[in-house]
């Protein structure tokens, strides 16, 4: 591998001496009403429940992601993704992308994506979803998404699309609640109850269209 090439590779527990190079791209990343707290993250991670890649570039770690395998189901959400500010640019995501969804594909499994909602006046957003676009992401119509606030903060308006060019063109209601209720509840430590959970549970229709 030369300086310039990426390696990705999967950290098996958090005691790795790649760490904390890791955590400083994460919280610098992500607002802190999106990041699961360290100690959460780090326990999931040794625990199996999450995947969490990292990207090698000569002797710099400039790269994360974070992934959550559904069980029993054939989606695997993509919970982050970040590149370091000094190493964005050079096309790392992509990168990955490539990478992880022909191993999913070895796997019968598919990528469930978490995107920020495309809003006319911020340019970024809307490059977010053409980026995911790019790799066959085809989006949940007529489900909203909303993130919880998961370290203080206010909740964020995301939402959902799976790649690349799931199987079948729709999703029951039944499903998309279901992984809604899995999200809140297993996930992000929500109340069954919780009033964004309801507000979203309450608009997904009982066919979901994938477009």
């Amino acid at each position: 591998m030369t300086d310039s090439e990426v390696k990705f590779d999967r950290l098996s527990n958090t005691s790795h001496p790649a760490m904390p190079a890791v955590l400083e791209i994460y919280t610098e990343a992500f607002p802190a009403s999106e990041r699961l707290p360290i100690p959460v993250l780090k326990e999931r991670v040794d625990r199996g429940i999450y995947e969490l890649w990292r990207g090698q570039q000569g002797d710099r770690v400039v790269f994360l992601a974070v992934l959550y395998p559904f069980p029993d189901s054939d989606l695997t959400l993509l919970g982050y993704i970040a590149t370091h500010r000094s190493a964005r640019n050079q096309g790392i995501g992509s990168q990955f992308l490539r990478q992880i969804l022909a191993e999913l594909q070895q796997r019968d499994r598919y990528l469930l994506l978490e995107v920020e909602l495309p809003v006319e006046t911020d340019p970024m957003t809307q490059r977010r979803c053409e980026f995911y676009r790019r790799f066959g992401a085809v989006f949940l119509e007529g489900v909203r998404y909303i993130l919880p606030p998961l370290s203080g903060g206010e909740p964020t308006e995301m939402c959902l699309a799976i790649a690349s060019e799931y199987a079948e063109p729709t999703l029951s209601g039944d499903r998309v609640r279901s992984l809604l209720r899995h999200f809140f509840q297993d996930l992000y430590d929500r109340p069954a109850n919780d009033p964004l959970l309801l507000t979203c549970l309450e608009t997904v229709p009982d066919t979901v269209y994938l477009k």
